[in-house]
């Protein structure tokens, strides 16, 4: 059976995975078989260091390569087998440092609206000038007081959560944590690991704080990489849940 790690985008946690884990891993038959055969194994959701259950710390200090050995730990721990490493946003360039780090390869990665940097510049360059401009200012205030920049509610609400409904905006905006502002300004350099896994990228035609024509962009860094599209804003976990479980599950 395929086993999944479903990692997170930035501020967020395994919390934004809840929905597609409930799809992935509900018995396709009601009662359900007291020995399932489906294809799918373990779904774990995991939290990076510095988000969800591990937000108490210094998010805005939690670095890249912190993030990738934490991406192989949890496949070891969890004990993993024949693993499709699944990523949201930010963890785009994670999961394929992290794939390219592991003992034996992933069966695939999915990329969804991924962030893959161009060879030795850092995450932030690939957001528009107005998010960065945004970014720049909050970071360089937050540091002069102490904290960890957080995004403002509005720019949640819109930004990321422009096609969710007011149920599911409020609990993004009410778990939504820190941002780790380190590993957004880090040059990212994946060009040293040999990616031997099939790569699947899914752009999100409706997401407004990563344009679908710079996923695209993004998309084509990665050599043979399968292209799908989904109309849905950043928020795909919680806005087409079911057909993401249901696209992940084709990969078992």
């Amino acid at each position: 059976m395929t086993d999944y790690l479903l990692v997170h985008g930035a501020g967020q946690g395994a919390w934004a995975w809840g929905k597609v884990w409930g799809y992935m891993t509900a018995p396709v038959e009601h009662p359900p078989r007291l020995y399932p055969y489906g294809k799918v194994g373990k779904v774990f959701p995991m939290d990076l260091p510095g988000h969800g259950t591990d937000s108490n710390g210094d998010t805005a200090a939690v670095q890249m390569e912190e993030c990738a050995q934490a991406i192989i730990r949890a496949v070891e721990r969890q004990e993993l087998r024949d693993v499709v490493l699944v990523g949201h946003g930010f963890a785009g360039s994670l999961i394929l440092q992290a794939a390219g780090e592991l003992p034996s390869p992933p069966k695939r990665v999915v990329l969804i609206a991924g962030i893959v940097p161009g060879e030795g510049k850092n995450m932030l360059s690939e957001f528009p000038l107005s998010f960065r401009s945004c970014f720049q200012a909050l970071s360089w205030f937050n540091s002069l007081v102490g904290k960890d920049l957080k995004l403002p509610k509005n720019v949640i609400s819109r930004y990321l959560c422009n096609c969710l409904d007011t149920m599911d905006i409020v609990q993004t905006i009410g778990l939504f944590g820190p941002l780790p502002t380190r590993v957004f300004k880090t040059g990212v350099t994946l060009g040293d690991h040999n990616l031997s896994s099939p790569v699947t990228y899914i752009v999100l035609t409706r997401d407004l704080i990563v344009p679908p024509e710079t996923q695209r962009r993004m998309a084509q860094r990665i050599p043979n990489v399968e292209l799908l599209e989904f109309d849905s804003c950043h928020q795909v976990t919680l806005h087409r849940p079911k057909d993401l479980a249901d696209t992940l599950d084709s990969f078992a």
